[in-house]
């Protein structure tokens, strides 16, 4: 006997839901390779302004080249399940970095500690919106990182950068372990 059309639509929706909760698990393992790369890399990046303040733009610049380069290395790893995943990412890196890089142009002057906000927000509002749009969890991490990077601004003090490698890189790390626990 044939199923009716209802319930040919139901099993219809029933794979959908399957499909889509299986792509969200594994768009959750693939960003949490990322998630602990940056996290790693924005923790060092935090740590060695707080040790070497005089040598900021030089620090991020080598952070961020070396977190590029070993990003798009993890992407080319999730290409074969997500293909088209290393222009993706270079576009979504690029254009935060234009965007920071826009921001400090067009905000100048900005005090380190201003200018240290713009990247971490921006990535929360990116993860937030993705979050409210397809993946709850992003939601969380974006909420997490955002509040969490504006105490530090608002209440460390003395021991800002140290606070921020705990409040940025740390909000990566552990979002990437609550990731790959999915």
């Amino acid at each position: 006997m044939s199923p009716s059309p209802e319930e040919a639509a139901a099993a219809l929706r029933a794979i959908n839901s399957v499909q889509a909760r299986a792509a969200g698990f594994q768009d959750y393992r693939a960003e949490s390779r990322q998630l602990m790369l940056w996290g790693v890399v924005n923790l060092l990046g935090c740590i060695f302004t707080a040790l070497f303040p005089s040598l900021l733009l030089l620090i991020w610049l080598v952070v961020v080249i070396v977190g590029l380069l070993a990003g798009v290395r993890l992407a080319r790893v999730a290409q074969e399940s997500m293909p088209g995943i290393v222009w993706r990412y270079l576009v979504l890196v690029g254009s935060v970095l234009l965007f920071a890089a826009l921001i400090h142009v067009v905000m100048w002057p900005l005090t380190p500690q201003q200018g240290s906000m713009v990247v971490p927000l921006f990535v929360a509002t990116l993860y937030a919106i993705r979050g409210a749009q397809s993946r709850p969890r992003y939601l969380i991490i974006g909420t997490s990182l955002a509040i969490l990077c504006f105490c530090c601004f608002l209440f460390a003090t003395v021991h800002y950068w140290w606070w921020l490698a705990l409040a940025w890189g740390g909000t990566f790390i552990v979002s990437s372990l609550w990731l790959r626990r999915t």
